[in-house]
């Protein structure tokens, strides 16, 4: 028999402007989720320092290792059963920066002492829906994630490395309202719990 702890982790990764932290902080409101996102503090407090270097191998270690660090957090999180909600976790950090040329295959990521996801989700859109989204996010782009977003090429290319990830369940939101992926993500969660 399979134990419902194992299924206290959703993880949603994709591209910006795919809807992950919609759909996460819908799942935090609606099934009382915590909400969980990499870098958390103190790690962050450096995040600047470490994009001003404009190294991709050291910001690809920088999220590496935000990932890393957040796993007590995470152990405490998910204790007693608790449901957590991850917006971007692992996969973010090695398809992102493998599309934008770090060499990400000296670290093994499938060895990393972390807590893998019971449920991953890949959100995807197409390149015109997130334009548009990103227009209306407008000035609540993060600094150092404005090259990034506004690289429409980087993006496309990162989205197909997520899909190289069999074990991240792909949803298409480019034609779905926040409400039609919250019930697509909840279908599925509850299938995995019923196994």
């Amino acid at each position: 028999m399979k134990n419902e702890k194992q299924y206290n982790i959703i993880v949603l990764e994709g591209v910006d402007c795919v809807g992950k932290t919609t759909l996460a902080k819908k799942l935090e409101s609606e099934l009382g989720f915590q909400y969980l996102y990499t870098p958390q503090p103190p790690i962050a407090s450096i995040r600047k320092e470490v994009e001003s270097v404009n190294d991709l191998q050291t910001r690809f270690f920088y999220y590496l290792t935000s990932v890393i660090a957040v796993q007590p957090l995470l152990h405490a999180m998910t204790a007693d059963n608790g449901l957590v909600i991850i917006d971007r976790y692992i996969y973010s950090t090695f398809a992102m920066h493998k599309a934008m040329g770090a060499k990400v295959k000296c670290v093994n990521m499938r060895q990393l002492p972390i807590l893998w996801p019971h449920v991953g989700i890949l959100l995807t859109a197409d390149r015109e829906t997130r334009r548009q989204r990103r227009m209306i996010r407008g000035e609540n782009i993060v600094a150092c994630d404005q090259r990034i977003e506004q690289t429409d090429n980087w993006l496309d290319l990162a989205q197909e490395i997520y899909k190289t990830y069999k074990e991240l369940t792909i949803i298409d939101t480019s034609s779905l309202d926040i409400n039609q992926v919250y019930e697509k993500v909840y279908e599925l969660f509850m299938e995995k719990r019923r196994k």
